[in-house]
């Protein structure tokens, strides 16, 4: 549920100076009113030597439903200001870069799907170690999340301090009403009695078809990945600084059996479906970042959207989950780190302090809309230590190796026609691909 997440469009700004920051708003408070004062102490007021911070981003940070909080009470309580640069989304990398090799390096940037490896290995971003050292006895660092920080580590460096984690980035949306009205058994209550697999998931969208006129396939979005992952097993894994290519396990080709068995079918929609289609019912589950829940919220007040995890693998161990976490990074020559790790260490306490974070569910709650059985559920997915949860590595080394496996996933997953290609076909012809790009950080 982090801000970055929320990605519909690049907020509005009043630019001020040549260095294109925005004026503050943190204090309109009409549609989100935030008021941390009692958080506020006093024996760690000024204590920072600088107290003031610049975000480069696409959106306005301070404005985010779960990021205000802990901006407002980092300022509070040490008497500086958050600053905010805007880019357009697709210029984030070219300006950072530009910034890094300027001079003018912001102290916060978000984190990227190529942070790491890619980013951490081109010495992108600042060695954190040091700074967050007063931290890390604390409880919001204790417990939790300190494997995360070392799983995250590169080249024994720690440039990432995760202080949002969720074994639910992605999900599957589906209509309760529709569903209930079609006499289709409701995925959560399956998912609450361990039955959510590969096939329940398959016989839904079988009896959906069958019984809506109107359906034109059983899922529409983002597929493939979520499914490999319920396996236990990431395509690519980054472990102890080794990269380990799954690629050509039994595992995983059993998966990608499974993906072309739904294809073969008819029911994935690729191409001609849209949200308004899922919406009108003719598709029974949209696949999407959990993002997406508070759109379909504020679009369409009178039906009832839920959400569950994508199924798990009826042959594995046990319940397998993707892992989504987010944390601020800060780039090689910013000129406040310690400003930072301040700032990030307020934000870890805004996740684990009970009272604040209660100031913050209520923040994302005015501002995303949730409904108060979504949002119970989307929480129940950050207390990691009740999942295993799966990273999976592939978009964290360079775009051109992206866009070879998301092309991949896409095709087996949903293409259809003379396009329409086996696993096996898929990983042979990429295969050398793949290994090169992988190769350059053995």
């Amino acid at each position: 549920m982090t801000a970055c997440d929320n990605s519909g469009s690049t907020p509005s700004s009043t630019t001020t100076s040549a260095a294109a920051t925005t004026s503050n708003t943190l204090d309109d408070d009409n549609n989100n009113p935030v008021d941390i004062d009692e958080f506020v102490t006093t024996e760690e007021e000024k204590s920072l030597e600088n107290p003031n911070l610049l975000y480069l981003g696409f959106y306005d940070m301070r404005m985010a439903g779960d990021i205000k909080p802990g901006v407002k009470l980092f300022e509070e309580t040490y008497g500086g200001t958050i600053d905010y640069e805007t880019v357009p989304w697709g210029d984030r990398m070219d300006k950072l870069q530009t910034k890094i090799s300027t001079g003018q390096s912001p102290d916060l940037v978000d984190e990227e799907n190529i942070t790491f490896p890619y980013m951490m290995n081109k010495n992108v971003y600042t060695d954190m170690t040091e700074y967050f050292k007063p931290y890390m006895s604390e409880p919001q660092w204790t417990e939790g999340v300190k494997e995360l920080i070392e799983r995250y580590s590169w080249n024994g460096k720690h440039y990432f301090y995760p202080f949002t984690i969720s074994a639910l980035p992605n999900c599957l949306i589906y209509d309760a009403d529709l569903f209930n009205s079609l006499g289709i058994e409701n995925p959560k209550e399956l998912y609450d009695r361990n039955e959510w697999d590969w096939n329940s998931f398959k016989n839904i969208m079988i009896e959906f078809i069958r019984k809506n006129p109107e359906a034109i396939g059983g899922v529409y979005g983002i597929l493939g990945s979520d499914i490999f992952l319920s396996t236990g097993m990431p395509l690519i894994a980054v472990e102890d600084g080794k990269i380990i290519n799954n690629m050509n396990n039994p595992t995983i080709d059993r998966a990608a059996d499974f993906l072309m068995e739904l294809r073969k079918e008819n029911f994935a929609v690729i191409g001609d479906g849209t949200t308004e289609q899922f919406v009108d019912g003719k598709m029974a589950f949209f696949g999407v970042g959990t993002w997406k829940i508070t759109d379909l919220c504020k679009q369409y007040p009178n039906q009832t959207f839920e959400f569950v995890p994508y199924p798990r693998d009826p042959l594995a161990d046990k319940y397998y989950y993707n892992t989504n976490s987010f944390s601020y990074m800060v780039p090689s020559g910013a000129p406040n780190p310690e400003g930072a790790a301040a700032f990030i260490n307020i934000m870890r306490k805004c996740q684990v302090d009970p009272e604040l974070k209660e100031v913050m569910n209520q923040s994302i709650m005015n501002e995303k809309k949730y409904s108060q059985e979504q949002f119970d559920f989307l929480t129940r997915f950050e207390n990691i230590d009740n999942y295993d949860m799966i990273i999976e590595g592939y978009s964290g080394f360079n775009d051109d190796l992206t866009n070879i496996i998301d092309t991949m996933l896409t095709n087996v997953a949903f293409e259809q026609g003379e396009s329409q290609k086996s696993w096996t076909q898929l990983r042979t012809e990429q295969e050398g691909a793949i290994n090169s790009y992988l190769a350059e950080y053995e």
